[in-house]
């Protein structure tokens, strides 16, 4: 039988080939359409696939090997992304793009969005009960990590001086919401824990301060409530992306609750190693990387204008993030105001 002709070895890129057969599965194909939004530890992905984490674990390795996913770990966890690929793109590379593309393009499907809202689910409720159980020890807990008179005041310089409508999402006991409320006309403060916002109200009437508007849910879940509305000037998330269940999501919602002048303003915890915040803080990751949340960001329209950094004695570092849709004047302090 004659030999068939094959395309010379240095023809195509090796890591190509490797690539290709890693993917050509179809649970590493849910595996990477999962992880373009989300991370997720390999129990997730088990309940969320209906497979033995021997077996997810496997999958999730191949994917490892090649490039196409990357690994982090929050305590005694790992857990799993989808890699950015480089730019601009090397060998192979743009037939991973179109790939990326396509499986971002096609539905999960009930059997995997049923999955997907198991495991969400387990995660608000975790972090809702440390919450309830825990909030009138909540500041001397947050006190472990960073007093927020560290980075309160960088996101004080960036307010406007005056504004129609202002919105903090997850604002703790409340230490920035006077700063809001004396230059806004309309605040909102949302929370998922009513113990939490009943603790925040409290705060503010016993120092004499204004009540902002309250509102209990997962900010990323109220379609068409009014403190959702997109119609912001300025939304907040100080040290709040480290707690959510889905920081990803959270992130584009509170890009698309600003108006088109609107500036959004995170200050968030660096990626780290301490483990004890989990049980002792109700921390859900340990940190979150800027460049991940300047791509959630961007995503949803936003861009970064600029960004300072906080280093902490106790090893903890703070990364304080303002940033604007395009069609706002950006870049100095004028068009801020």
């Amino acid at each position: 039988m004659p030999k068939a002709h094959a395309l010379p070895s240095a023809t195509i890129d090796p890591q190509l080939l490797a690539g290709l057969r890693a993917c050509a599965d179809g649970a590493r194909l849910a595996i990477l359409r999962l992880l373009a939004e989300d991370a997720y530890s390999v129990q997730e992905l088990g309940t969320i696939l209906g497979l033995g984490q021997a077996t997810v674990s496997h999958h999730l390795k191949a994917l490892v090997d090649v490039g196409l996913l990357r690994q982090q770990r929050d305590g005694t966890h790992r857990f799993y992304r989808r890699a950015q690929r480089p730019s601009p793109p090397g060998p192979g590379d743009r037939t991973f793009a179109a790939l990326f593309e396509e499986l971002d393009g096609a539905p999960l499907g009930p059997a995997l969005e049923a999955g997907v809202a198991q495991v969400i689910a387990d995660r608000g409720a975790r972090s809702r009960a440390f919450f309830e159980r825990n909030a009138e020890a909540f500041e001397a807990s947050q006190d472990l990590i960073a007093l927020p008179d560290r980075y309160l005041p960088v996101l004080t310089e960036w307010l406007p001086a005056r504004g129609p409508k202002a919105l903090e999402i997850g604002p703790g006991l409340g230490e920035f919401l006077p700063a809001l409320l004396g230059r806004f006309d309309t605040v909102w403060a949302v929370d998922r824990s009513e113990e939490m916002l009943r603790r925040c109200a409290q705060r503010l009437a016993k120092d004499g301060d204004a009540l902002p508007h309250f509102h209990c849910g997962a900010f990323e879940q109220l379609n068409g409530q009014e403190a959702a509305a997109r119609d912001h000037r300025v939304v907040v998330l100080a040290m709040v992306l480290h707690h959510s269940q889905t920081p990803a999501a959270l992130t584009r919602a509170a890009v698309r609750a600003l108006a088109a002048d609107g500036e959004l303003l995170i200050a968030e915890l660096s990626p780290h190693e301490q483990a004890w915040v989990g049980d002792a803080c109700g921390d859900l990751w340990l940190g979150i990387a800027p460049e991940d949340q300047d791509r959630w960001a961007q995503d949803a329209g936003a861009r970064l204008q600029e960004r300072q950094f906080l280093t902490l004695r106790n090893g903890f570092q703070i990364h304080l993030s303002r940033y604007a849709r395009p069609q706002a004047p950006l870049g100095t302090a004028e068009a801020r105001r």
